[in-house]
């Protein structure tokens, strides 16, 4: 389906921790105002690590977000998103519709109004980033006419944001957690659910203990390529941002190739296992019926 981008990955994984993420604080110009279309245009209330990343490039970041952001609010791009989600809970189920462990933990709101909205926008993201990398890769996806918005731009009511905790400044069992998730995973930093989830750690340490075992299975890798695979069928029906448009716009190719390898980290593995992660812990909480799903999908009402 692919070549082997694990060289790529690797680049990616060095490279990260030298640029640092661009938060929404730090940014200005253009990139404030990207940001706020993205909060408006994937209805959530926050910006997603891979943006925060794409953000050391703004040539590159306004580019492709706007030749790519005019789909995101169609009914198609909405009900893709529910499809990918419905398929991305990993067995076996939980079988208690709040795991042992979990449901002594006390009032859970805060985690679960965060979680909903994570599991709202990921396969969203592993979209977003999937059709980035093809683009890049030369792909150029199909010819569509730009598309009317399904519903008007703005955070979907009810999601929510928790502060995150830094990883640089992260103490004791979260630390530990922090830097298991980064080894085991091979990412370069804790994802920014677990990030969020670390403003409880009892929370986190129990969501950990539930995932950790799964994590790299038989079943998990099975999974993680399934996802892949189905997210590449449905970006191709996109137009694409493409490389020569980039190198048009004054990106220059250096700068093409680390974007690349920043692509690969995150659509091969933090947003895949970000996803099935956080739909099993969503699973872990409320259900597995509820894990396939989401309250804040337009597509469905």
């Amino acid at each position: 389906m692919w070549v082997d981008r694990t060289e790529e990955v690797h680049r990616g994984l060095r490279l990260i921790p030298q640029l640092g993420e661009v938060m929404p604080e730090e940014a200005n110009g253009e990139v404030r105002r990207i940001y706020e279309d993205m909060r408006a245009r994937l209805r959530v209330p926050f910006v997603n690590f891979v943006f925060r990343m794409l953000a050391n490039y703004p040539a590159y970041l306004s580019l492709s977000w706007n030749h790519l952001s005019p789909h995101l609010l169609t009914t198609s791009f909405e009900r893709a998103s529910d499809d990918l989600r419905s398929r991305a809970l990993l067995e076996p189920l939980p079988v208690a519709s709040v795991a042992p462990g979990l449901s002594s933990l006390g009032d859970l709101e805060d985690i679960r109004g965060f979680t909903d909205t994570i599991h709202y926008v990921l396969p969203k993201l592993l979209l977003v980033a999937s059709a980035l990398d093809e683009g890049l890769g030369g792909e150029r996806g199909a010819s569509v006419d730009t598309p009317e918005d399904a519903v008007s731009p703005g955070v979907a009511e009810g999601t929510s944001v928790l502060p995150m905790v830094a990883p640089d400044e992260a103490e004791g069992e979260v630390r530990s957690i922090f830097e298991e998730i980064q080894e085991l995973h091979g990412h370069p930093n804790a994802a920014s659910y677990y990030r969020g989830i670390a403003t409880r750690p009892d929370f986190l340490s129990e969501a950990w203990r539930h995932t950790r075992p799964l994590v790299g299975s038989a079943s998990y890798r099975k999974k993680k390529q399934e996802l892949l695979e189905n997210a590449r069928d449905i970006v191709l029906g996109l137009p694409l941002p493409e490389r020569e448009a980039a190198l048009s716009a004054g990106v220059k190719e250096e700068s093409l190739e680390e974007i690349g390898s920043i692509l690969a980290v995150f659509r091969f593995r933090v947003i895949p296992d970000t996803f099935i992660e956080v739909v099993r812990i969503k699973a872990l909480l409320d259900g597995p019926e509820d894990a396939g799903s989401s309250r804040f999908s337009f597509a469905t009402r």
